[in-house]
This record gives structure tokens, C-alpha cells and sequence, in this order.
């Protein structure tokens, strides 16, 4: 398992604070086995993590308070962020200021918000040394979204239950190429559409099996989203091209002719050429992009 304290650095952006990475996600596939009655969804799904972050600043106050210094969605005490940070420190007499350096893109499916949410309920912990175990945060996170948890635990892994059970496992694959094609895809919108498929029969996937596998919302993407549609098969000239959770970013894994993406791809989405790993660089690295 990935290391229980997060690598911070000086904050060069908030003078006497720290900052720490907030790392994207993919997932290699995302089967979706039955709508739940409180309105989730059992899922089973392969997570893995991206070289590529958001990054969030912290600095403590001796007084309570919860300040959101840069809010780039403009969500306020709607922002995970700010909901991760009142969760922790609400009857601590703590307060903390916040700025979001953000770099992943909203609603592409690389998990930004969640992540940006995991970090915060990990380094806050850390800095005030509130004493949460991990196994704690990852109850806290759940609470907030069900993608949290998982950048908690900061390794790749086989996730089932709503994305809450989650077991280690290295899946193959060394580079990756997220295309992002500029459009927002909502969460809710796709996990609420009446044509979702919500009927996979449940099974133990290896890191051997990945080619039997597939994203259960692909389908009602490209539908709902012609351009992804479009996208996803100019890619097809790079490698095995997938959704990445609900969108709107298309992923391929090991792809090839890698430095001639961007023009295979053209204006249909913008490139990123990552590197793939089995750990999270919340816990693992302390190199600044």
C-alpha cells in the first residue's frame, strides 16, 4: 500500500504554508452492476493513477476558520475542498486558508474533485496531526463522494461496492494519452440517464483480463456527445481508445505514434502524453509541474 503521510513542500504561493499533489485518475474499466435503492450504483472498476495534478496550498490558522483563497469553479462551501477541510477540522478550534492551483480538467473523468478532496482530508490530518488512520479518512471521504476513497488509499487497485471496497492490483501499461475534447460531462447526468446499462454480472478481474473488459457508459457518452463519438474513433489510428469513468477525456494506454497525437487528433481535443504508475503522487513524488 502506498505511504500513510503525504510528501508536501514549501508553498511558493502561500508564504508559510505548505502544498501537496492532487493526482488524476483513470479507470481502466467501468462496469456498473445495479442502481441501488439510496441512488448509487454497485460498480466494479480498475483505477489507476496519472503523472499529471492539481496542486493545493495549505496554510494554518490558530483560529477556526475555512478560506477558499482561489475557488476556480466558484462553488464556495460547495466545494469538496472546503467540505473535506470543515469535515476535519469543525471541533478542532483550527482553521486553515486554502488556494487551488488548478490543471485537470472539469468533468473529464481523471477524478479532479475528488482528488483535490482526498488531499485535503490527508495533509490536514497530517499538518494538525488530528490522528485519523487511513481506513478513517477513507470513511470520511465516502461521505463526500464515492471516487474519494480511492485517492486516499493511493495505490491502484480493483475497486466494487460504490467504489468503496477497494483491493490493490497493478494493472499493465507504462504511458498513457488523455485527450480531452473540451466538454464537461456530468457525473450525475450519465449515472442518472434512464438508457444507462446498469445490468453487468459481477466478476474478478485480473490485470491479465483488461481486454474482456469495457466502460459501461461509453455507449450513452458517444450518444449524448457526437464530438466524443467522433473522437473516439480518429483514435482508434493511436491504440485501444476508452472512456475514462464518465468523461468527457478518452484515454489509450501504451499508445502508438504518440508524438504525432496531436495532429492525429487535430481540433477534435486537446493532448496530454502522461506516464501511467501503481502509486499515487500524493505519497510518491515531490517534483512540482
Amino acid at each position: 500500500m502506498a505511504g500513510h503521510h503525504p510528501i508536501i513542500q514549501p508553498s511558493m504561493l502561500l508564504p508559510g504554508g505548505v502544498v501537496a499533489a492532487a493526482p488524476a485518475k483513470i479507470n481502466r474499466f467501468l462496469h456498473i452492476l445495479e442502481r441501488l435503492p439510496d441512488g448509487y450504483h454497485s460498480l466494479e472498476t480498475g483505477f489507476q493513477f496519472v503523472d499529471w495534478c492539481d496542486w493545493i496550498h495549505f496554510r494554518k490558522k490558530s483560529h477556526p476558520c475555512i478560506k477558499i483563497l482561489d475557488d476556480p469553479l466558484g462553488l464556495n462551501q460547495s466545494n469538496l475542498v472546503y467540505q473535506a477541510a470543515e469535515r476535519l477540522l469543525r471541533h478542532t478550534g483550527w482553521g486553515v486558508e486554502i488556494l487551488i492551483e488548478k490543471h485537470l480538467p472539469i468533468g473529464s473523468g481523471l477524478g479532479g474533485g475528488s482528488s483535490d478532496a482526498a488531499t485535503t482530508l490527508v495533509v490536514l490530518n497530517h499538518i494538525f496531526d488530528l490522528g485519523y488512520t487511513q481506513v478513517d479518512l477513507r470513511k470520511i471521504g465516502i461521505q463526500l463522494g464515492a471516487d474519494i476513497p480511492v485517492f486516499i488509499f493511493g495505490q491502484s487497485c480493483f475497486a466494487s461496492g460504490i467504489g468503496e471496497v477497494l483491493k490493490a492490483i497493478n494493472w499493465s501499461g507504462t504511458r498513457i494519452l488523455i485527450v480531452d475534447p473540451q466538454i464537461p460531462v456530468s457525473t450525475k447526468s450519465i449515472f442518472q440517464h434512464p438508457k444507462l446499462t446498469r445490468d453487468t454480472p459481477s466478476c474478478s478481474i485480473r490485470a491479465s483480463q483488461l481486454d474482456a473488459t469495457r466502460n459501461d457508459c461509453e455507449v450513452l457518452v458517444r450518444f449524448m456527445y457526437p464530438k466524443i463519438d467522433r473522437l473516439m474513433k480518429v483514435m482508434k489510428a493511436l491504440g485501444e481508445p476508452r472512456l475514462t469513468g464518465t468523461g468527457g477525456c478518452v484515454i489509450v494506454v501504451d499508445p502508438l505514434h504518440a508524438s504525432g497525437a496531436q495532429e492525429t487528433i487535430g481540433e477534435l481535443g486537446v493532448v496530454k502524453d502522461s506516464l501511467l504508475s501503481s502509486q499515487s503522487m500524493l505519497y510518491t513524488s515531490c517534483a512540482m509541474s
